[in-house]
């Protein structure tokens, strides 16, 4: 098989919020613990933080070289998802995240452009950010963070 190189396409000057960057992929798991082991034991990640929102617990563990992009753990909660409670909880992906300098400001920009806004932006003090939930256009989950 031949070498191909990729030539990347030119970076969008239009795109929305010019410094977003993939974030986080958030895991839904019944086993908590053991999830958490399992990362840690079999890829190497490293748990930075652990918390708690009423009765979720979170944590977020990054690859055993990157700071840049999390996992996060989440167990807890018997009925609803975050940004819907009348959803029902199921074990999986849940969502997953772009960081953005500005919640309200990305958020207003993708309204504009008509997307669907599932939950509007909230405080998150376990880890010092602010968030809010999208929708693409299958209803997958997109959540915008930033610190504060």
């Amino acid at each position: 098989m031949e070498n191909r190189i990729i030539k990347l396409p030119l970076k969008n000057p239009d795109g929305i919020n010019g410094k977003m960057r993939a974030g986080h992929v958030a895991l839904r798991t019944t086993d908590y613990d053991g999830t958490i082991n399992w990362y840690k034991e079999k890829l190497g990640f490293r748990l930075l933080i652990e918390w708690t929102v009423r009765d979720l617990k979170l944590a977020y563990l990054a690859p055993a070289n990157d700071d840049h992009f999390w996992l996060e753990v989440i167990t807890g909660a018997a009925t609803g998802k975050a940004w819907d409670p009348s959803l029902p909880i199921v074990s999986g992906y849940q969502h997953w995240c772009l960081d953005v300098e500005s919640v309200d400001e990305t958020l207003e920009a993708v309204r504009q452009r008509g997307v669907k806004v599932v939950r509007e932006p909230f405080d998150i003090p376990g880890v010092g950010k602010r968030g809010c939930y999208i929708a693409d256009l299958h209803d997958n989950v997109i959540e915008f963070t930033e610190n504060i």
